[in-house]
């Protein structure tokens, strides 16, 4: 079946409409794409978050979706249309975002598709076909001067009957010269509006600021919408690849061995499932790329606590005994005592070592005095010693960092995430 004729057999009119109400960006196609039930998407990604061994509160969902898949593991359910429906589609959930980081939710995967949803939303075409809406007019809003800005711009008119509310719903896109598309939902009707009725409310509405600005350089063309509306030569050939696009059923993973086998080339996967159970997944991959990952994203943990690392520097290896390797993990985390409790004294006093230790070993005294001393005995080389060797809790120490900011306003690139935040502290940092 092609992908468009299965989201509209399966769109969900009335969610749809919730969503559109608030306005948004370009033409609703990211509100079709959240809005229809597919069971094999629901099932296939909570196939994958089962046994990917990741967190599940780092999964890059909105938190309404992500609270449900976690609430749905920590019951145990089976993964079936059951399921789904009681867990995800009666809590407005139809379909899930894909695995990585960007807001994608399978309808809009590809970008040629995506242009069609678009198409279809702002002819009128979506609300022709699916079955709960009836399109009652369409029509523009043209732009007639002289000025460059405005004379590309046109303006969607969509006035649609939805029956899952009994109401007449009217929408304006915003096609505009600078690429810069967007919709907003302007009122519903109990009562079918007559033309003049619609072009009287959009005249008294303030869209944008930018429409009231050249009101009088613009002209209303609205119609009836009795007949079906096709696309013409011209966006049949241009949509012909995403009009003929199939859907395709995703893989179900029934257990860890199957789910390994298909991914086993994936690099998030093989660090997920090396750190996990290095015991069975670590074949001698070099330790330093896992090591060194994890410890980016976790730069306060404490070493103990991390599986892999207690694996590798274990009497099994001889990684505890390498002063090229400890040298190469020595800057990576926070815990310095912790990784140092591993390690031989003798290896820690070896010629390579002990002068990086000791160094590290200064920057990470909590004294903020003999801190602030540091930063301004190495004046000309405090960038590269905070780059380098200073943990990243320094880096959200407004005190700290203002100090060093006050000899060195490079360092403002090495500022916490959670200093960033704090926007009084930003202010200062920029007058």
């Amino acid at each position: 079946m092609e992908k468009i004729g299965f989201i509209i057999k399966n769109f969900q009119a009335s969610s749809f409409i919730k969503d559109i109400q608030k306005g948004g960006e370009q033409w609703c196609e990211e509100e079709v794409a959240e809005n229809y039930k597919d069971y094999n998407d629901i099932c296939s990604k909570l196939s994958y978050l089962k046994f990917f061994k990741g967190e599940l509160k780092n999964i890059p969902y909105e938190d309404k979706i992500k609270k449900q898949i976690i609430n749905f593991f920590k019951k145990k359910k089976e993964i079936n249309p059951q399921n789904i429906e009681k867990f995800f589609f009666q809590k407005g959930i139809y379909n899930l975002p894909n695995l990585d980081y960007i807001r994608d939710y399978g309808a809009t995967g590809d970008y040629k598709f995506n242009d069609l949803i678009k198409t279809y939303v702002y002819q009128g075409i979506l609300f022709q076909k699916v079955k709960e809406f009836s399109l009652i007019y369409n029509g523009f809003i043209s732009f007639k001067s002289s000025e460059a800005l405005i004379e590309n711009d046109q303006y969607s008119i969509i006035c649609f009957y939805s029956k899952t509310d009994k109401k007449y719903h009217l929408l304006v896109l915003f096609l505009e010269s600078d690429g810069n598309d967007s919709y907003q939902y302007l009122k519903s009707f109990k009562k079918k509006p007559s033309i003049n009725e619609v072009k009287t409310f959009i005249n008294k509405s303030s869209i944008p600021s930018f429409f009231d600005f050249w009101k009088k350089h613009s002209s209303i063309e609205l119609y009836n919408s009795s007949k079906n509306i096709e696309l013409d030569k011209y966006w049949s050939k241009q949509h012909k690849t995403a009009l003929n696009l199939e859907r395709k059923e995703e893989k179900i993973f029934k257990d860890e061995t199957s789910f390994y086998k298909n991914f086993k080339n994936d690099e998030a996967i093989e660090f997920n499932f090396v750190t996990k159970e290095p015991e069975k997944y670590f074949k001698n991959q070099n330790p330093s790329y896992f090591l060194k990952r994890h410890w980016e994203n976790n730069p306060l943990q404490k070493v103990k606590k991390f599986k892999f690392f207690t694996y590798i520097m274990s009497e099994k290896f001889d990684y505890r005994n390498d002063p090229k390797f400890i040298l190469e993990i020595l800057h990576s985390t926070d815990d310095l005592d912790g990784l140092l409790s591993f390690i031989p004294k003798k290896i820690q006093e070896s010629k390579k070592l002990a002068e990086e230790i000791r160094i590290l070993k200064m920057l990470r005294s909590k004294d903020k005095k003999f801190l602030v001393k540091i930063f301004n005995t190495n004046k000309d080389k405090l960038y590269s010693l905070a780059k380098n060797y200073m943990p990243k809790r320094i880096f959200d120490d407004p005190k700290l960092v203002m100090e060093m900011i006050k000899i060195d306003t490079d360092i403002i690139s090495l500022i916490g995430n959670k200093l960033k935040r704090n926007k009084k502290f930003m202010k200062k940092v920029w007058k």
